[in-house]
């Protein structure tokens, strides 16, 4: 078998979830996902220990317990609007725990994410670690932790993709994604211009996700 023969392409639906794969050698019936744990149906995009490749997907292993639950839920509730409603439609609140526990559990790999160009650098450290009083935007580090760790109900942000971050962050500036405790992101973003928004996610992502690891908070 030639490597051109081995190229292919599916478009084949698992559980909500669109795989991009074709081929004439498998067909959407020989793939099932009958007797998988919640997990492992999840695992299709995030990988099974949560540590994703792909920047469309979050990575979720060593996230916090409570956020990985409210965002299923919001997702569940369609007070979150994402390609993991659909998913997140056919998970029963016990599932959702154990999926939630079962990625909180995980160890983040190495993240070799490039840090942002100095200039960049400097601006995004200045208002993770100060913010800017007179713009009503707090420190970041005060939410979510020192080294991007987060705690219980706010997501840690060390080595998470940064293409993922930027698209959050711009969603909440931009009012797409509105399932903030209070507003409080929409409001904090929403004073930051677009060019620094892209300097913090490429910020949090250069932090080393297992430093960060050593910190989390266990459900």
């Amino acid at each position: 078998m030639t490597p051109v023969s081995l190229i292919f392409r599916i478009v084949v639906r698992i559980t909500g979830i669109m795989l991009v794969v074709a081929s004439g050698y498998a067909g959407a019936g020989s793939i099932s996902t009958a007797g998988q744990a919640p997990h492992e149906r999840c695992g299709y995009c995030h990988e099974l220990d949560g540590n994703s490749r792909m920047e469309g997907f979050p990575r979720l292993a060593g996230q916090s317990f409570d956020y990985l639950v409210k965002q299923l839920h919001d997702f569940r509730a369609r007070r979150r609007a994402g390609t993991m409603q659909a998913t997140a439609e056919l998970l029963s609140d016990a599932e959702i725990i154990a999926v939630a526990r079962y990625f909180n559990a995980q160890t983040p790999s190495a993240t070799v994410n490039a840090s942002p160009a100095t200039h960049d650098r400097q601006t995004a450290e200045h208002l993770y670690r100060r913010g800017d009083s007179a713009r009503g935007i707090p420190a970041c580090s005060s939410c979510h932790g020192a080294n991007g760790e987060g705690r219980s109900g706010i997501p840690r942000l060390a080595g998470q993709h940064a293409a993922y971050l930027e698209t959050q962050l711009l969603d909440f500036k931009r009012g797409v994604r509105v399932n903030d405790g209070e507003g409080v992101m929409r409001s904090i973003v929403s004073a930051m211009t677009e060019h620094e928004i892209h300097a913090l996610a490429r910020y949090f992502a250069s932090f080393d996700s297992r430093v960060s690891a050593s910190l989390k908070l266990a459900p």
